[in-house]
Parts: structure tokens; C-alpha cells; sequence
């Protein structure tokens, strides 16, 4: 997928979005859970999408639950060929 578009579509999540994603996903997270993840997508767009989504994901580990932070390494796992 295009990075620009992917970069696009990062700058409109909301709150909401990432809830209910990570729903269908199998996880709940909270307010807080879901405005830092937008906030970290949108601060590190450019630096994800060229490939440092780990380092990203790690520098916030302890700023989530365990759950969460497990769970989302599984999504990136799942999703990764989409930002590489």
C-alpha cells in the first residue's frame, strides 16, 4: 500500500476508530490507550513507514498494559507487510 495514503489515514484516527479496532481485533483498550497510539502514530508516521515500528512500539511499552502491548505486537505482525 502507499505510504502517503497509509501516512493519510493515521492522521484521521480517533479515539473511537482504535477502539473499536481493537475490538474486532479481540482487545479492549482504554481512552488513554487509544489517544497515546494516535498520538505516537502520528507523531512517528514518516519513521514507521521506513521501517521502525518495533523500535516505536517498544518505546511506549511502558506506557500500556501488558495485554495491550502484547496484543499490539501481534497486530504488527499481522499488518506489518502493509508498512514495509
Amino acid at each position: 500500500m502507499n505510504k502517503s495514503l497509509i501516512k493519510a489515514l493515521a492522521m484521521k484516527l480517533t479515539p473511537d476508530k482504535v477502539k473499536e479496532f481493537a475490538l474486532r481485533e479481540g482487545i479492549s483498550v482504554s481512552e488513554e490507550e487509544a489517544n497515546l497510539f494516535i498520538s505516537t502514530i502520528q507523531d512517528n508516521a514518516d519513521y514507521i513507514l521506513d521501517g521502525h515500528a518495533l523500535e516505536v512500539i517498544d518505546s511506549k511499552k511502558s506506557m500500556m498494559s501488558e495485554d495491550s502491548y502484547n496484543k499490539l505486537l501481534e497486530l504488527y505482525d499481522k499488518y506489518k507487510k502493509f508498512v514495509e
